[in-house]
């Protein structure tokens, strides 16, 4: 962990803690541990986080940017996906959408590491009240570092 690797990058808030550049973990959903101040991020963990968050929130939830989110979790809600095949077909058309969003808000000082590329589905499964959804995302380079999160400091 270096703060040098943010010198000159934009930041974002760690809302999903735990990330690491490789494997699977299980995200922690909180700005900060117990008695901690957060941490902030950039590079390729700050675009997978803005996908992710872009994903499960609901169109139209925000009130300033009615067109912000996907309709992913209302479709999950209604249960209108009870099979593994439902849930690729449910990725695939949201992920047209969510890729919009996503590059509409790029500029040209946007590092290639947080630009969005790509992102597929590895594997789903549906079980009742349950889904596990692997996903590959891709940014603009295909040398990413991982620039791990720094404490918050208050």
């Amino acid at each position: 962990m270096a703060a040098s690797d943010y010198i000159g990058r934009t930041i974002d808030v760690l809302a999903f803690r735990g990330g690491t550049a490789v494997g699977e973990v299980e995200l922690d959903r909180s700005l900060a541990a117990d008695g901690g101040s957060g941490e902030i991020t950039t590079g390729i963990q700050k675009l997978a986080q803005k996908w992710l968050l872009t994903l499960l929130t609901e169109k139209g939830s925000v009130k300033y940017k009615p067109d912000f989110g996907t309709f992913f979790m209302q479709d999950l809600a209604i249960g209108s996906v009870a099979t593994d095949q439902q849930l690729f077909a449910l990725f695939s058309a949201v992920e047209i959408d969510l890729s919009g969003q996503l590059i509409d808000e790029e500029d040209i000082n946007t590092p290639d590491d947080e630009r969005y590329n790509t992102s597929e589905v590895i594997s789903a499964t549906v079980f009742p009240g349950y889904i596990n959804l692997t996903v590959t995302l891709s940014s603009q380079t295909s040398n990413v570092n991982f620039i791990v999160p720094i404490p918050l400091v208050v």
